[in-house]
Protein backbone atom coordinates (compact mmCIF):
# COMPACT_ATOMS: atom_id res chain seq x y z
CA UNK A 1 0.00 0.00 0.00
CA UNK A 2 0.99 3.78 -0.57
CA UNK A 3 1.58 5.82 1.89
CA UNK A 4 2.05 9.40 0.96
CA UNK A 5 3.92 11.95 3.03
CA UNK A 6 4.62 16.16 1.94
CA UNK A 7 8.09 17.41 2.72
CA UNK A 8 8.65 20.90 2.99
CA UNK A 9 11.89 21.61 2.37
CA UNK A 10 14.43 24.82 3.65
CA UNK A 11 11.31 27.68 3.09
CA UNK A 12 13.20 30.03 5.80
CA UNK A 13 13.09 33.39 5.23
CA UNK A 14 16.74 34.10 4.42
CA UNK A 15 16.44 31.32 1.66
CA UNK A 16 13.45 32.52 0.19
CA UNK A 17 13.70 36.27 0.66
CA UNK A 18 14.90 37.17 -2.63
CA UNK A 19 13.36 33.82 -4.78
CA UNK A 20 11.94 33.70 -8.08
CA UNK A 21 8.08 33.98 -7.69
CA UNK A 22 8.56 33.07 -4.10
CA UNK A 23 4.77 34.50 -2.74
CA UNK A 24 3.42 32.10 -5.37
CA UNK A 25 5.13 29.28 -4.44
CA UNK A 26 4.59 29.78 -1.11
CA UNK A 27 0.76 30.00 -1.64
CA UNK A 28 0.95 26.93 -3.41
CA UNK A 29 3.08 25.20 -0.41
CA UNK A 30 0.47 26.44 2.00
CA UNK A 31 -2.38 25.41 -0.38
CA UNK A 32 -0.43 21.58 -0.32
CA UNK A 33 -0.12 21.83 3.45
CA UNK A 34 -3.81 22.34 3.67
CA UNK A 35 -5.10 20.10 1.77
CA UNK A 36 -2.01 17.26 2.70
CA UNK A 37 -3.49 18.22 6.61
CA UNK A 38 -7.18 17.41 5.60
CA UNK A 39 -6.22 13.98 4.29
CA UNK A 40 -4.22 12.65 6.89
CA UNK A 41 -1.24 12.75 5.02
CA UNK A 42 2.36 13.38 6.99
CA UNK A 43 3.61 16.86 6.85
CA UNK A 44 7.23 16.88 7.33
CA UNK A 45 9.16 20.73 7.20
CA UNK A 46 12.91 20.61 7.11
CA UNK A 47 14.78 23.34 8.18
CA UNK A 48 18.99 23.57 7.31
CA UNK A 49 20.90 25.38 10.01
CA UNK A 50 24.36 26.41 10.04
CA UNK A 51 26.96 27.22 12.92
CA UNK A 52 27.48 31.12 11.68
CA UNK A 53 25.59 33.40 9.81
CA UNK A 54 22.07 34.46 9.28
CA UNK A 55 20.97 30.30 9.01
CA UNK A 56 22.22 29.77 12.83
CA UNK A 57 19.17 28.25 14.60
CA UNK A 58 16.99 30.98 16.17
CA UNK A 59 18.18 33.29 13.90
CA UNK A 60 15.50 35.41 12.00
CA UNK A 61 17.15 33.98 8.78
CA UNK A 62 16.78 30.93 10.14
CA UNK A 63 12.93 31.02 10.84
CA UNK A 64 10.36 29.66 8.34
CA UNK A 65 9.31 32.20 6.15
CA UNK A 66 6.68 34.48 7.92
CA UNK A 67 4.12 33.87 4.78
CA UNK A 68 4.32 29.92 4.98
CA UNK A 69 2.00 27.94 6.86
CA UNK A 70 3.46 26.76 10.71
CA UNK A 71 3.68 23.55 11.79
CA UNK A 72 1.08 22.38 14.11
CA UNK A 73 1.82 19.80 17.17
CA UNK A 74 1.56 16.54 15.21
CA UNK A 75 3.64 17.97 12.40
CA UNK A 76 7.53 17.11 12.79
CA UNK A 77 10.61 19.44 11.85
CA UNK A 78 13.60 17.89 11.04
CA UNK A 79 17.27 20.14 11.51
CA UNK A 80 19.50 19.28 8.85
CA UNK A 81 22.88 20.75 8.08
CA UNK A 82 23.71 19.49 4.35
CA UNK A 83 21.76 20.28 1.28
CA UNK A 84 20.22 16.50 1.59
CA UNK A 85 17.66 16.28 4.24
CA UNK A 86 18.43 12.42 4.62
CA UNK A 87 21.81 12.82 5.42
CA UNK A 88 22.98 12.86 8.87
CA UNK A 89 19.08 13.47 10.05
CA UNK A 90 16.53 10.84 11.33
CA UNK A 91 14.16 11.57 8.23
CA UNK A 92 14.04 8.22 6.83
CA UNK A 93 13.89 6.48 10.29
CA UNK A 94 10.57 8.90 10.77
CA UNK A 95 9.22 8.23 7.65
CA UNK A 96 9.75 4.32 7.96
CA UNK A 97 8.36 4.16 11.21
CA UNK A 98 4.71 5.69 9.47
CA UNK A 99 5.58 3.05 6.38
CA UNK A 100 6.03 6.34 3.75
CA UNK A 101 6.30 4.92 0.36
CA UNK A 102 5.59 8.12 -1.48
CA UNK A 103 7.69 11.45 -0.81
CA UNK A 104 5.94 14.85 -2.54
CA UNK A 105 8.67 17.33 -2.32
CA UNK A 106 8.70 20.97 -2.36
CA UNK A 107 10.34 24.16 -1.25
CA UNK A 108 13.61 25.66 -1.60
CA UNK A 109 16.60 26.03 -3.59
CA UNK A 110 15.91 24.00 -6.56
CA UNK A 111 19.34 23.29 -7.26
CA UNK A 112 20.77 22.52 -3.88
CA UNK A 113 18.89 21.09 -0.94
CA UNK A 114 15.41 20.51 -3.09
CA UNK A 115 17.41 18.05 -5.79
CA UNK A 116 19.57 16.81 -3.44
CA UNK A 117 16.49 15.33 -1.21
CA UNK A 118 14.66 14.39 -4.13
CA UNK A 119 17.69 11.91 -5.44
CA UNK A 120 18.64 11.13 -1.96
CA UNK A 121 14.87 9.66 -1.64
CA UNK A 122 15.26 8.00 -4.47
CA UNK A 123 18.71 6.39 -3.79
CA UNK A 124 16.74 4.89 -0.52
CA UNK A 125 13.96 3.59 -3.11
CA UNK A 126 11.46 5.89 -2.27
CA UNK A 127 8.84 7.07 -5.03
CA UNK A 128 9.24 10.84 -5.17
CA UNK A 129 7.17 13.78 -6.76
CA UNK A 130 8.75 17.00 -7.33
CA UNK A 131 5.98 19.58 -6.76
CA UNK A 132 7.10 21.40 -9.85
CA UNK A 133 4.97 24.45 -9.00
CA UNK A 134 6.05 24.64 -5.37
CA UNK A 135 9.55 25.03 -5.27
CA UNK A 136 11.83 27.85 -5.90
CA UNK A 137 15.42 29.58 -6.09
CA UNK A 138 17.46 32.33 -6.95
CA UNK A 139 18.93 33.68 -10.16
CA UNK A 140 23.20 32.28 -10.32
CA UNK A 141 25.98 34.50 -11.57
CA UNK A 142 25.26 31.83 -14.88
CA UNK A 143 21.75 31.35 -14.84
CA UNK A 144 18.60 32.48 -14.26
CA UNK A 145 16.27 30.86 -11.61
CA UNK A 146 13.68 29.97 -14.14
CA UNK A 147 16.68 28.13 -16.28
CA UNK A 148 17.59 26.36 -13.25
CA UNK A 149 14.25 25.00 -12.18
CA UNK A 150 14.12 24.28 -15.88
CA UNK A 151 17.27 21.52 -15.85
CA UNK A 152 16.51 20.50 -12.61
CA UNK A 153 12.95 19.37 -14.49
CA UNK A 154 14.99 18.49 -17.12
CA UNK A 155 17.71 16.00 -15.06
CA UNK A 156 15.34 14.55 -12.16
CA UNK A 157 12.75 13.47 -15.27
CA UNK A 158 15.24 10.94 -16.39
CA UNK A 159 15.93 9.18 -13.15
CA UNK A 160 14.98 5.33 -13.52
CA UNK A 161 15.08 2.28 -11.50
CA UNK A 162 13.63 -0.59 -10.73
CA UNK A 163 12.67 0.06 -7.57
CA UNK A 164 11.80 3.73 -7.46
CA UNK A 165 10.78 6.65 -9.93
CA UNK A 166 10.87 10.35 -9.89
CA UNK A 167 7.59 11.97 -11.45
CA UNK A 168 7.20 15.42 -12.13
CA UNK A 169 3.58 17.09 -11.42
CA UNK A 170 1.99 20.24 -10.68
CA UNK A 171 0.15 20.77 -7.63
CA UNK A 172 -3.24 20.77 -9.83
CA UNK A 173 -2.27 17.93 -10.91
CA UNK A 174 -1.91 15.62 -7.72
CA UNK A 175 -4.44 13.00 -7.02
CA UNK A 176 -4.92 14.24 -3.46
CA UNK A 177 -5.31 17.58 -4.77
CA UNK A 178 -7.61 17.22 -7.02
CA UNK A 179 -10.29 15.24 -4.76
CA UNK A 180 -11.32 18.96 -3.40
CA UNK A 181 -14.86 17.93 -1.50
CA UNK A 182 -17.67 20.04 -1.91
CA UNK A 183 -20.78 20.51 0.03
CA UNK A 184 -24.00 19.17 -0.97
Amino acid sequence: MVKKALVIIDVQTAVVEESYKRDKVIDNINHLIHRARGQQIPIIYIQHESPEGPMKKGEPGWQLHPRLEKPIHQEMTISKIVPNSFSHTPLKQTLDKQGVTQLYICGAQTEYCVDSTCRGAFDLDYDVTLIMDAHTTNDAIHLSAPRIIEHVHETLKNFWSPSAKIRLEKSTELDWMQSETHPQ
